[in-house]
């Protein structure tokens, strides 16, 4: 066997003290059903297929290697615990394409653009059924997806939408409401308008991580936690090298979030940003008052969203998707996990949408995101190699590792089907500046479109300086950051 090293940046985004940053998900899931870490790796092993990390990526593609050939002999490593990373730390909203179409028209036409969508419906009919099925409840409530203007400007926005969906001839998918339908939904003093797309849905992320974990050892995959990899070497066969041993594998399959940022045609056209959420105590006697009885996710239509939700006893969730931005593929800053302008700008819209609401945070976290040049994930295989790679969820994460499970099976089995040759998997992306000018540049677009949407939610005109340097990403092509 020949064997060369990959410089990789291996160690997951994950601090070492991972407990002392659960969410709330994960501290209600590990209190309501105590499960201990699976058994370390140690020795040498070998296996057809190594997955490094135990997330949802790597957990859906281990799931769907073996429903799609059972013989395979599929093995998971996880630094930690399976889902310690970002799937058990987002907002719980789940919901595909349909409501990206305006950029996604833009960059691959009408036919394309409606393919992401409706493959992203097909992984929402995988959810569903895992959901569905026996076992631990979830959470899983399926009542659409709202996204809601706030400003005149989001108002401007939600038009754009209506006017995509005419010209695609999707008007099925979405539902325009006014100010006093919205108060149906949700009666937030904020909301002046709504688009009410029809595929849309909220999950407990830790739970449904944790159920999946359940299917994919009934399935037959070995599972190593509490692993960390130290090394990859390509070769026939490859050979991931752990603290405790190794693991000889045809195929490798990196599904380790920001991890893969140490690729480089994934750190091209991909940028690290953070997301802060914040969890309310319960209040569901207010929530009654409001009309939010269902826990439907919520959205405004700024740039850098406030997503939020309700939960079986009564709390929200919000979250703001304008956390700090990271220099170059440093995925480990403590910054992106820990940042208190981000976490006041999300219990700041608290207060904004749900004014009455006094019952206090009963939890605080963050963690880094990745967001493409394009918005919507990517999926390849190292050239040269038999190490695979998804990356790129760009905000829509419970949904897309899905699709990400259907596409690295797909690449792992040398399948042309519809998932290996869609956009995922074949694109040009296109490339952001070079560093420092990608972070210096990033961070003064990220902090002018901030500037320019809290002064529009504030009623208020947006500086000037703020505005022209806020329009420049739209100037230079770029899908990302534009207004």
């Amino acid at each position: 066997m020949t064997a060369d090293p990959l410089k990789m940046q291996l160690l997951p985004a994950v601090p070492a003290d991972v407990a002392s940053q659960f969410s709330w998900w994960q501290r209600e899931m590990r209190e309501s059903f105590p499960q201990d870490a699976a058994q370390g790796l140690s020795g040498q092993v070998s296996a057809d297929v190594v997955i490094v990390g135990g997330g949802f990526t790597g957990l859906w593609t281990a799931f769907i290697l073996k429903e799609r050939h059972p013989e395979l002999d599929v093995v998971i490593l996880d630094s930690y615990r399976c889902g310690d990373g970002a799937s058990s730390r987002n907002g719980g909203n789940v919901h595909g394409y349909w409501s990206a179409l305006p950029t996604l028209l833009s960059l691959f036409g009408p036919d394309k653009c409606v393919e992401i969508a409706r493959l992203g419906t097909t992984a929402q009919e995988r959810l569903r059924k895992l959901a569905a099925a026996k076992g631990l409840d979830v959470w899983w409530t399926e009542k659409g997806y709202l996204r809601v203007a706030t400003s005149a400007y989001q108002s401007i926005k939600l038009r754009q939408y209506l006017s995509t969906a005419r010209l695609l001839g999707i008007e099925s998918t979405l539902r325009h409401l006014r100010k006093e339908e919205v108060a149906a939904y949700c009666d937030s003093p904020r909301f002046d308008e709504a688009l009410l797309f029809e595929e849309g849905a909220t999950v407990h992320p830790a739970r449904l991580c944790r159920k999946l974990r359940d299917a994919v050892v009934q399935a037959g995959v070995r599972i190593f936690e509490q692993t960390p990899v130290t090394s990859i070497a390509k070769g026939s066969p490859c050979l991931v090298t752990t603290a405790g041993g190794a693991l000889s594998a045809r195929d490798v399959v990196l599904a380790t979030y920001t991890g893969t940022m140490s690729i480089p045609d994934v750190a091209r056209g991909t940028s690290l940003f953070s997301s802060f959420p914040v969890m309310s105590e319960p209040a569901p006697e207010l929530l009654a008052r409001m009309n939010y009885a269902q826990a439907r996710g919520i959205a405004d239509l700024r740039m850098f969203t406030h997503y939020f939700r309700r939960t079986p006893d009564g709390r929200i969730l919000m979250g703001s998707g304008s956390g700090p931005l990271e220099k170059g593929c440093t995925h480990a800053a403590a910054q992106l996990r820990d940042d208190a302008a981000s976490l006041r700008r999300a219990e700041v819209g608290l207060q904004r949408f749900f004014p009455d609401l006094g019952s206090g945070i009963a939890a605080r976290w963050g963690f880094p995101i990745e967001v493409t040049s394009d918005r919507i994930p990517c999926f390849g295989t190292i050239p040269g190699t038999r190490i695979h790679y998804g990356s790129g969820y760009s905000g829509h994460g419970v949904n897309a590792t899905v699709i990400a499970g259907e596409c690295l099976a797909s690449l792992v089995l040398d399948t042309k089907d519809k998932w290996s040759t869609s956009p995922f998997c074949r694109r040009d992306r296109l490339a952001f500046p070079p560093e420092p000018f990608r972070y210096w540049g990033g961070r003064a677009i990220r902090n002018a479109i901030v500037a320019c949407e809290d002064a529009e939610d504030a009623r208020r005109p947006a500086p000037f300086l703020a505005r022209a340097l806020a329009a420049a990403p739209g100037y230079l092509g770029l899908k990302i950051g534009t207004r």
